[in-house]
Formats: C-alpha cells, sequence, structure tokens
C-alpha cells in the first residue's frame, strides 16, 4: 500500500477497494468519541443498577428492575460491551490507516538505505559485484530453489522423474510472471542494478542504485536535438470525458503500426487539444505515446535511450520536445491543462508538470503503465498512476508498492481478476488498450469520491461539465543529425516560456527550476 496522504484504489476480484487513510483516520476518532460515549452510559447504567439494589429491600418492584438493570449492564449488547467493540474497531481502524498511508513507504526508504550501502561495499570490493548478483538471483528464484530441496527430502524419485523435471522447467520459466505479479521484481531490479553501477563507477554517491544506474548510462550517450514537424492532417479525436478517455486519446496517439494507432500517424506523434468549453472558458489535453524503438541513440526519439535519461534525471529530448509543442500551440499561462501518457509518455508528463511549474496551470497527470521519475508534479497537480499487477514495465523503476503523494490516486488493477486475460503475458498486461479499459473502471469509481476530491477538481477544471468543441492538432518529434543552432524567439508562440524571466526569451534548458535533472 502507502499512498501517503493520497487515494488507493484497488480493481481486483473483490471489486473495487477505493481507500483514503485521512477517511480512516477521522472515522476512527469518531469511533474513539462513540466509545467515551458509551462508557459514560455504561457508568450511569451501573449507577442506577446499585441504586435499584438498596432500594429492593425496601420495596419488591425495585428488585425487579435491580435484576433488568444488572442484566443490561452485563449483556453482550450492553453500553460497556458495545463500548469495547467500538474502540475495538476503532483501533484497527487506525492501523489499517497507518498501513495504507506509511508501510510500504517507510519500507522502501528502508530497502534503498540498505541497497545503497551495499552499494557502497560492492565498489569498495571486487566481490561486491557478484555478491549483488548472487543476492538478486536468491530473491528471485530462492523459493524456487527450497521447494526443490523440500521436494528431493520428501519424495527424491518423483522429484528426478521425467514429470517431475517438466513440472521444474515450467516453474522455472513462469519465474518472471510470478516474481512481477508478488513484488519482487522490483527487489530483483535493484540488487542488479547495484551490482552493474558498482562495476560502472556509479554506486558509491547515491541511495537508489536504479537511478543511480541509468543516470551513469544516460551520460554516457551521445548527445541528440530534435525538431518539430507539425502535422498538416492530424485526425479528427474526440474530446476526452474521463480518465478511460484520456488513455484512450494517447492509445490513438501512437504510430499507425500499433494496433490502436489512427491511420497515417507517424512514430514519435504528440497530441495537443484545446477544448473550448460552453462557459467560454478553455483548457488543454497534451498526450504522450511510450517507447517504439529498442535502441539507445537512434532516429526514433521515444527509444530506450530516452527511458534511461526520464529513469535517471536526466536531460531528455522527448520532456523537451512536448514542452516546445505546448508553447507552440499558444496555451496561456492560466489555462487548465491534463497532461497524460503511457510508458514512457507518462515519465515524460511527469517530467513536464514538473519543469513547467509557474508557466502552465497544468491540473491534472495522468500515468497508465509508467516508471517513477525523479522530478515529481508540483504542489496543487492532481495525478492519477494506473498500475497492472502483471505489469513488468511500471516496476522497473526499482519501486515497491503503490505511487501516491499528495492529492494522488493511486490505481492498482489485478488484469486476472477483472475481466482482463486469465494468464496475461507481459505485452498483454503492458498494453495500452488495456489501460484504456483500466481508465474506464476508474470513472466508474470517481463517483464514489466526493465533488470537492483533487482529481475530480481537476479532471472538471479541465474537461469541463458539458460537450466542447475539440479542436485537435499534432507534432512529430524527430531527430535531428546535428545539434540545431540557438534559435531567436519566435513571435509566433505566445505561450510562457519555460525558465525565462520574460515573455519572448527563448526557453532555457534544463530549466531554471527545481526540477532535479542531474541524479543526486
Amino acid at each position: 500500500m502507502g499512498v501517503r496522504d493520497g487515494r488507493s484504489l484497488t480493481l481486483g476480484a473483490g471489486g473495487a477497494v477505493l481507500v483514503d487513510a485521512a477517511e480512516l483516520v477521522a472515522a476512527g476518532q469518531r469511533l474513539r468519541v462513540a466509545e467515551e460515549g458509551l462508557e459514560a452510559a455504561g457508568g450511569r447504567l451501573g449507577a442506577a443498577a446499585w441504586q435499584a439494589e438498596l432500594l429492593s429491600a425496601d420495596l419488591p418492584e425495585a428488585r425487579v428492575l435491580a435484576g433488568a438493570l444488572e442484566e443490561l449492564c452485563t449483556a453482550r449488547w450492553g453500553p460497556r460491551a458495545l463500548a469495547r467493540d467500538t474502540g475495538d474497531l476503532a483501533s484497527r481502524l487506525r492501523d489499517a490507516a497507518a498501513a495504507y498511508d506509511l508501510a510500504e513507504t517507510d519500507a522502501q526508504a528502508r530497502w534503498g538505505r540498505v541497497l545503497g550501502a551495499a552499494g557502497i561495499v560492492a565498489a569498495a570490493s571486487p566481490l561486491g559485484p557478484v555478491l549483488l548478483t548472487s543476492a538478486a538471483g536468491g530473491v528471485a528464484v530462492g523459493d524456487l530453489l527450497l521447494g526443490e530441496a523440500r521436494d528431493l527430502v520428501r519424495d527424491p524419485w518423483s522429484a528426478l522423474s521425467p514429470a517431475g523435471v517438466r513440472a521444474d522447467v515450467e516453474r522455472l520459466l513462469a519465474t518472471p510472471h510470478r516474481i512481477v505479479d508478488d513484488g519482487r521484481a522490483a527487489r530483483t531490479l535493484q540488487l542488479l542494478a547495484a551490482a552493474l553501477a558498482s562495476l560502472g563507477g556509479a554506486a558509491p554517491a547515491g541511495l537508489d542504485p536504479v537511478r543511480r544506474f541509468t543516470a551513469h548510462v544516460a551520460r554516457l550517450l551521445p548527445a541528440r536535438d530534435v525538431r518539430l514537424v507539425p502535422r498538416t492532417d492530424p485526425p479528427a479525436l474526440p474530446a476526452p470525458r474521463g480518465v478511460g478517455d484520456l488513455v484512450d486519446l494517447v492509445a490513438r496517439t501512437y504510430d499507425e503500426d500499433t494496433p490502436t494507432g489512427e491511420p497515417g500517424t507517424p512514430l514519435a506523434t504528440v497530441t495537443v487539444q484545446r477544448l473550448d468549453h460552453a462557459d467560454g472558458t478553455r483548457a488543454w489535453v497534451v498526450a504522450v505515446p511510450g517507447t517504439r524503438a529498442a535502441g539507445l541513440t537512434g532516429d526514433v526519439p521515444t527509444d530506450n535511450g530516452t527511458n534511461l535519461a526520464l529513469a535517471g534525471g536526466v536531460p531528455d529530448v522527448m520532456t523537451r520536445a512536448v514542452v516546445e509543442a505546448m508553447a507552440d500551440a499558444g496555451i496561456a499561462a492560466d489555462e487548465p491543462v491534463a497532461l497524460v501518457g503511457h510508458s514512457q509518455g507518462g515519465m515524460v508528463a511527469t517530467n513536464v508538470a514538473a519543469a513547467t511549474a509557474g508557466a502552465y496551470a497544468v491540473r491534472l497527470v495522468v500515468t497508465a503503465g509508467s516508471p517513477d521519475v525523479p522530478a515529481a508534479p508540483p504542489p496543487g497537480v492532481a495525478t492519477v498512476t494506473l498500475r497492472h499487477r502483471e505489469d513488468a514495465v511500471s516496476v522497473l523503476d526499482g519501486r515497491v508498492g503503490e505511487r501516491g503523494g499528495p492529492r494522488a490516486l493511486s490505481v492498482v488493477r489485478d488484469l486476472a481478476a477483472t475481466g482482463g486475460p486469465p494468464r496475461p503475458s507481459f505485452v498483454e498486461a503492458h498494453a495500452v488498450s488495456g489501460y484504456v479499459r483500466t481508465g474506464a473502471l476508474v470513472d466508474d469509481a470517481l463517483t464514489d469520491l466526493p465533488a470537492d476530491d483533487p482529481v475530480r477538481r481537476a479532471l472538471g477544471e479541465v474537461l469541463g461539465e458539458g460537450a466542447a468543441a475539440v479542436t485537435t492538432t499534432q507534432v512529430t518529434v524527430e531527430v535531428v543529425e546535428e545539434p540545431e543552432p540557438t534559435r531567436a524567439a519566435a513571435p509566433s508562440r505566445p505561450g510562457p516560456r519555460l525558465g525565462a524571466p520574460a515573455l519572448g526569451e527563448p526557453p532555457q534548458w534544463p530549466p531554471r527550476t527545481q526540477v532535479p535533472w542531474s541524479a543526486p
């Protein structure tokens, strides 16, 4: 669990379970007040029973009353018994709130300190990488090895039979899915990153081995520059009406070679929608697709080189491109903006929200199947993080537990238990089409939230309450072979300039903000 000051939504076999730790604490406090009232009522009832017992010596009628009062004092449904039950329930609510609010957050911090210390030790020892790699293997397949040893002791002939060997092979092949399902994949990844970082000399300075290693590798890659190519014939995409539609906008933004991409859409396309509401207000939605190239330095910017830069907090070309696309679109500083992305696109959306703090009125960030990045949206930005329990990509940041924070809604869906594939492959678990369905399920659950909930309020500010006139523009991000010279400010871009002291100056990159573009 572990969504500090936010909300947790689990979509599983038991339906939608929406938890707000603050509400649990408030309910527990109300139960404590009720407990005190019941205790007071029990005390008064005991005093009345004692008075009736004294009167029973002179008044025969008082004996019946004394007996009834005594029975009420000791009954399981009496005030004192109800007070004990109410107090027990209050304690359970307090413990549940603590579990959701603190447990995974504190565990993650402790684990990070342990791995950071292990990385320092590994860097100083020639055997460190071997020990860390062995530990990673133990975390991944330790239960399998222990099970095999137990079977050999109990029934060695059955374990060594052809059928037993086949079962062992099947269990071994299922290890990647199993450790993703139960959360061990993040621990394994952290240990492997610590081992690799120690080999590359990147371990001692940081306590997060995954971020330290990815930042180290990203800085070794050659610099790239990009340019934006506006599409002259973008598809007429509908205005989104909820979280599901926002993710669907990303799905349609993928290139035409994907199952969800619109015909004619090129690789690395970014969609910017202008929503003109009936009340005269205007809002914007920016949709960013995910990884579409396996290389590190190729001519497609949505590649693994960008993933490494994003994960390590190093300046990346896609964040810069989206910021430039927002300026080109003419987004005003006071017009509400929603940023939404799948996989790498969600990482970029989070980065953009952090980088443009004070320049744009970003109200909402929606990520689907995205690892975390070092940057975080500024205060006042609501976030919705969608993750599938079986999605291995979402744990590539090495983090365990739900993503959260103030004004956050952290959603975890069990695909196998909620209408998805019964045994989803990694491709199926990460597919954007599945996250569209998850977003629709979230829309259904949002009706249980109060109207002033940060996510509902942010959705209302951007999407409005009724139909909106929508204008869709798209730009394709292309890598240029040689870095372009610094361009003078273009008067056609009326939007605010990132990191600039005044309008009309070119954007600074990295921006002069509090965003940690370099890993600590």
